[in-house]
């Protein structure tokens, strides 16, 4: 199933309140969240600003590959299905 279109907003959020990523702000306007297991960085992701406007499939899709996850994964990670710990055993059985 192709990935729901989202408000950037929404996507910020799941990903800062379930996943927590230590996010790193440099001199582009998009922070980068970095998500480490075991103390090792694992994934790097662009963190979407905080606005209302939609993302698109076709950007969300960067977004899913940076955090090493198909299209169901997540679309569950914004709908709420795929809690932090779950996303934490994926990614683990992914590195």
């Amino acid at each position: 199933m192709p990935i729901k279109d989202y408000p950037e907003k929404k996507i910020r959020q799941q990903i800062i309140k379930k996943i927590k990523p230590e996010i790193k702000k440099g001199r582009s306007p998009h922070s980068k969240g970095y998500i480490s297991i075991d103390g090792k960085i694992e994934a790097k992701v662009k963190i979407p600003n905080d606005h209302s406007r939609l993302m698109r499939n076709s950007k969300s899709q960067y977004i899913a590959s940076a955090l090493k996850l198909n299209n169901d994964e997540f679309n569950n990670l914004i709908d709420c299905p795929l809690k932090g710990p779950k996303y934490f055993e994926l990614l683990r059985d992914r590195v």
